[in-house]
């Protein structure tokens, strides 16, 4: 399978961006709030501080959403019975890197690595809605990262959450190590299957694949920066 193209450009799943984006916004604002007054290290710290702590506790909600609702609408579908779903799956593509998007404009003093991977999940889900996942190896190889990194949810969640109690709590303790196991298998499964796939069909792959490859390079790259920390 090549890469393919549907008729037009999905104009209609752009309104969906828009409206994750507004609605994750206010969501940082009502998390933000609560924090404040629940938690007294969260007053604490500085502001850049309490932003990262907000955009991961959100994102971490947002993605444990996501890998609920794709497992009967997505995954199942596409296994059992090779239906594929563009519409849906453009607008799930936004709406994770929705997230990403309204930190590099919300988070200050993100690391570079993340900025980076930020900035490429959201270019990604935007030039997707040309792509007819029904077709398209690439474009599914594309939603495939999207849904192992949203199954590492839990990753952010205590990514946000380590700033708001003491290391020594067993509780941070158990999260961090449960994260960096979650982690690790997603990101496992994901380059395997991606590894599979290139070495099964290598009579498929054309320069498109290797720009996907060399693309996705900042991604892996921030990808494994962050299991090595978990790991640490």
């Amino acid at each position: 399978m090549e890469l393919t193209f549907i008729d037009n450009y999905n104009y209609n799943a752009l309104p969906y961006f828009l409206f994750f984006c507004f609605y994750i916004r206010i969501f940082y604002f009502f998390m933000y709030t609560y924090l404040k007054n629940t938690n007294n290290k969260f007053y604490l710290l500085d502001n850049h501080k309490k932003q990262y702590v907000v955009k991961n506790i959100v994102k971490s909600y947002n993605l444990g959403a996501l890998s609920l609702y794709s497992i009967p609408f997505i995954v199942y579908p596409a296994f059992m019975y090779q239906k594929w779903d563009s519409n849906l799956m453009h607008i799930c593509g936004l709406f994770y890197s929705s997230n990403d998007f309204v930190a590099l404009l919300y988070v200050k003093k993100l690391s570079p690595t993340t900025i980076n991977h930020h900035k490429i999940t959201t270019i990604f889900s935007l030039l997707a809605l040309f792509i007819d996942y029904t077709t398209s190896s690439l474009g599914r190889m594309l939603f495939v990262y999207t849904l192992a990194s949203s199954y590492a949810f839990l990753v952010n969640y205590y990514l946000g959450t380590r700033f708001l109690y003491n290391k020594e709590d067993k509780s941070i303790i158990n999260m961090k190590k449960n994260a960096r196991n979650i982690y690790a298998l997603s990101l496992l499964c994901n380059w395997n299957w991606h590894i599979f796939w290139s070495v099964s069909n290598y009579n498929l792959l054309e320069l498109q694949h290797l720009i996907y490859f060399c693309t996705m390079y900042p991604v892996i790259k921030d990808d494994i920066v962050l299991l090595t920390w978990l790991c640490n």
